[in-house]
């Protein structure tokens, strides 16, 4: 073999050594980078899109916790770590943000936008939410505290001052929004407040009635990046994806994203 032929083998032999180093490395912090995101329950089908898409994009896994927005609240106040926290609505954002745990936020990626549900047939004949407050009608409503969508609710009461005849029919206080048309199907009420795209999910079964637009409280869904994370230029290029893309894989899911 001449010089020539062994300085291009030695070329291709630290070629590939390069070549397999780079994908070691890059490999290694594929495996080491994740983010750590705190979702709403109600969001799980479009933030695992989008996670799955980003991670597909970038090599940066999110890691996804679901609960209600309160529950979630909690958990951040107890381990205080993590990058990213997606609440159903701005009031959890604002209690975030009075414990000092938001740094920047996008959105609103999509609304949260409350409708009565019924059973298909509507037996307890709701035509408004003012029928809410007949005698025996079996109400369902996500937690009051936890959720976006109970505290929604309950804005929407007062604003007809209707709050204590209403409360006084709820029959059950569920843990999520996606739990009330759960409960409903299961023959356990005849109406209950739930979230436009979980009641547009279970058409099938369930009717949705239209809450007024002049009492209705709609919410933002945002996507905020938390001052405790670990990996704060990680956790934008996140936000800065979640700005592109959201709004296109909420409305796919069925959520609202213009009003």
């Amino acid at each position: 073999m001449g010089k020539g032929e062994k300085r291009q083998g030695r070329v291709l032999l630290f070629g590939l050594l390069g070549a397999l180093f780079l994908a070691a490395t890059f490999q290694g912090a594929t495996a080491q980078t994740s983010l750590l995101a705190y979702v709403g329950a109600g969001l799980k089908s479009p933030a695992t899109e989008l996670a799955q898409a980003y991670e597909k994009q970038s090599g940066v896994r999110v890691e996804m916790i679901l609960n209600s927005s309160g529950a979630l609240l909690g958990q951040l106040e107890l381990c205080r770590k993590g990058d990213i926290y997606m609440p159903g609505g701005m009031p959890f954002v604002a209690l975030a943000k009075k414990a000092g745990f938001i740094g920047e936020m996008v959105g609103p990626l999509a609304y949260h936008y409350p409708v009565i549900i019924v059973p298909k047939g509507n037996p307890a004949h709701i035509s408004k939410v003012q029928d809410l407050a007949r005698p025996g009608v079996r109400l369902i409503l996500p937690d009051t505290e936890s959720t976006a969508l109970g505290k929604s609710a309950l804005k929407i009461f007062a604003n007809i001052n209707l709050s204590a005849a209403i409360e006084k029919n709820v029959k059950a206080y569920v843990e999520t929004g996606p739990k009330v048309p759960m409960t409903i199907m299961l023959g356990q009420g005849d109406a209950g407040i739930a979230e436009f795209s979980d009641a547009a999910k279970h058409s099938a079964s369930l009717e949705m009635v239209d809450i007024d637009p002049a009492v209705n409280v709609v919410d933002e869904i945002p996507c905020a990046l938390l001052t405790c994370s670990a990996q704060p230029a990680a956790a934008r290029e996140f936000l800065r994806f979640m700005k592109a893309n959201g709004a296109a894989v909420f409305a796919k899911h069925g959520f609202k994203t213009q009003l």
